[in-house]
């Protein structure tokens, strides 16, 4: 890899979760700095895949990546 070249661990702390680790809402929330509400929401409309388990949301690491991924902005010039 030359010294241009980024890995997904440059770009943010996110990418630094393993794929098998369980994540709540809360933790989310604390990763991207937005309202643990706004994670709920995201976990109710099945926008985040998460597993409800007596009204508690828990997210597999994977799929929050996935997530964030789905949701990078593609700037004009790319599409």
């Amino acid at each position: 890899m030359s010294k241009n070249q980024l890995t997904n661990y440059d770009i943010h702390d996110i990418f630094k979760i393993t794929d098998e680790e369980i994540l709540q809402p809360e933790d989310i929330a604390n990763l991207i700095n937005m309202h643990v509400e706004s994670v709920r929401r995201w976990c109710r409309q099945g926008k985040l895949p998460s597993y409800n388990f007596g009204n508690k949301y828990i997210i597999v690491g994977e799929d929050f990546k996935n997530f964030m991924k789905r949701a990078k902005v593609i700037p004009s010039w790319e599409r």
